[in-house]
């Protein structure tokens, strides 16, 4: 590892939130905003909007986005203004073509790539970190002194993960060099969170202590196992997992009641005429889900009726509201949510939140749990708590919510970056192998695959499948494999190596369906002297961010690098 760096900046590009904390090296603690612009409570993270002019710039963003809107509303003017929402989660599960995934705007009906509006916003995340740190700091700072840590749910696959790097490239982290990629650390979240836990709990965390980190995200719930090792480190048990049950889905469910009560048409028209009014009628709702505890709430929450949106349907739909005041006792000016209904809203995601915890510990088989720790926003919610008490508290000694949850991740990216070694081991998530070669063996490899190598003067086997890493297997961080491969032509003057992965736990040949291609390296062998009895050495290195790859020509002594770069977590 490059120890070059004096400070990590980790930003946490959230899908409802996001923020960025600084630790220069030698500091104990990491720094983190507290108040963002018009943020309407003191928190970490400001909200991941951002607001786009008929132009395609960035208008505003944050909380300011909002406010900004509905400035141009009092001035007529919003109409062919974009307001973009919940985009990070449309990276791993929008619509795509050729370029990746994308947006409609709704304005025109052009597409937006949500690339750019990930890589606009990080960069201005960016610029907020840099000016900090700049107005609390003596001195100047250097690109090259500054290492980067960009947060990532544990369930993205390798493409979405490509993606956020070409995004944090797009929007000026580092360059596109092979250094430059050096500065750039994609840190899973849980894996984040589980550092995090680690250093604010370090005389309850003994070596041997197994900890489950539950991270509740606002579009995600990624879990990761890790076991607490000698020097405070920390291995990782069983391959994580996750799911899309973060808060959002609750959002969703309580907005498909509204329109159950209200229409579907007055909450579509309300949403399309005071789009300001609408996205403070969900911070509204982000209050009352947040504060929703089924022991001291009462019976009934009253959720009101914004007047804007009463005013609405009085003007267009007036039976509306006299249907709900015949149920409500007279009362049209709120939505009356029994403690029944507010946990039928959250139990959809509550079930599929329980279900992919349920479906780790099947994954731990006989090891034990001692500590669950939840974290991230949504841990906040007290029926969350309550619901992961009920479920999984006689399997764990002890189920913790660390002080401000919201933080951890932010903090936790900002230790890894300062000191990646902390993760002594991971699970693969995937397999991981080279392109082979092998000798054909009659009844085992299939006739398609055979070719005739004349100088060896026996038949092989094409698009072999060479396993580096199974699946599920503990690699050390800091593990090395190193393989020798001779040529199959005397003359042959260059190999060229193909490196693969799968989903599979066993793969035989690269051409298999599930098997995708990561990269190739090319190794020239300008030397012909030794002909058959050449060797390539080829070392893969299991690092922080990438797999690093090393190939040497014995004969000539040339050197060879290139990466397979797909994530911190392999």
């Amino acid at each position: 590892m490059d120890k070059s760096f004096e400070v990590v900046v980790a930003i946490d590009f959230g899908t409802s939130r996001s923020g960025f904390a600084y630790k220069f090296k030698e500091w104990e603690e990491s720094v983190f905003r507290d108040l963002w612009p018009d943020s309407p409570i003191s928190y970490p993270k400001t909200a991941t909007h951002l607001l786009l002019s008929p132009e395609g710039e960035v208008e505003a963003w944050g909380y300011t986005a909002m406010k900004k809107l509905a400035e141009l509303r009092a001035k007529k003017i919003a109409k062919d203004y974009y307001f973009a929402r919940n985009f990070k989660m449309e990276l791993h599960s929008g619509k795509k073509d050729k370029d990746g995934p994308y947006i409609i705007n709704e304005n025109n009906g052009s597409k937006i790539p949500v690339i750019d509006l990930i890589a606009d916003y990080i960069r201005l995340i960016k610029d907020e970190a840099l000016k900090e740190i700049k107005n609390s700091t003596s001195g100047e700072l250097k690109d090259e002194e500054i290492r980067w840590c960009l947060t990532i749910p544990a369930i993205w696959k390798d493409a979405d993960k490509d993606l956020m790097r070409r995004a944090a490239q797009k929007a000026g982290l580092i360059g596109s060099s092979e250094d430059e990629a050096e500065r750039l650390f994609l840190v899973l979240e849980p894996e984040a969170a589980a550092i995090f836990c680690q250093e604010v709990d370090k005389n309850t965390l003994t070596p041997g202590t197994k900890i489950m980190i539950v991270d509740c995200g606002g579009g995600t719930i990624d879990i990761t196992v890790h076991e607490v090792v000698k020097d405070g480190g920390l291995d990782e048990v069983t391959t994580g997992t996750g799911g899309a049950f973060g808060s959002m889905y609750v959002d969703k469910s309580f907005l498909e009641y509204l329109q159950e009560k209200l229409t579907a048409e007055m909450i579509e028209l309300f949403q399309e005429t005071e789009p300001v009014d609408y996205l403070q009628m969900l911070e509204d709702w982000e209050r009352t889900k947040c504060g929703f505890d089924p022991e001291t709430s009462g019976d009934v929450v009253y959720f009101p009726i914004r007047t804007k949106l009463y005013n609405l349907i009085s003007n267009q739909e007036p039976q509306v509201l006299e249907d709900l005041a015949d149920e409500q006792n007279g009362d049209d000016t709120n939505i009356y949510l029994s403690r029944e209904r507010m946990e039928s809203i959250f139990r959809p995601t509550l079930d599929g939140l329980v279900s992919t915890v349920e479906n780790q510990f099947r994954g731990l088989k006989d090891k034990d749990i001692d500590i669950i720790f939840l974290v991230g926003g949504f841990s906040t919610s007290p029926l969350l708590r309550q619901r992961i008490k009920e479920e999984f508290e006689e399997r764990v000694k002890k189920i913790v919510m660390p002080p401000r949850p919201g933080v951890a991740i932010l903090k936790g990216a900002a230790s890894f970056g300062v000191n990646p070694s902390i993760i002594r081991a991971r699970c693969s998530r995937l397999t991981y192998g080279v392109s082979l070669t092998p000798t054909f063996i009659p009844g085992v490899h299939p006739e398609s695959k055979k070719i005739w190598a004349e100088d060896l003067k026996k038949y092989l086997c094409m698009d072999g499948f060479g396993t580096l890493v199974h699946m599920g297997q503990k690699v050390p961080t800091d593990a090395e494999i190193t393989i020798e491969f001779k040529p199959a032509d005397r003359n042959q003057k260059a190999m060229d190596f193909e490196f693969f992965s799968s989903p599979q736990e066993d793969v035989d040949y690269t051409d298999e369906p599930a098997v995708t291609k990561l990269g190739e390296l090319l190794v020239e062998m300008p030397f012909t002297t030794g002909g058959l009895d050449r060797v390539v050495e080829m070392t893969f290195y299991f690092g922080q961010t990438e797999i690093k790859v090393k190939a040497i020509d014995r004969t000539s002594g040339n050197e060879y690098k290139s990466s397979i770069r797909f994530s911190s977590g392999y």
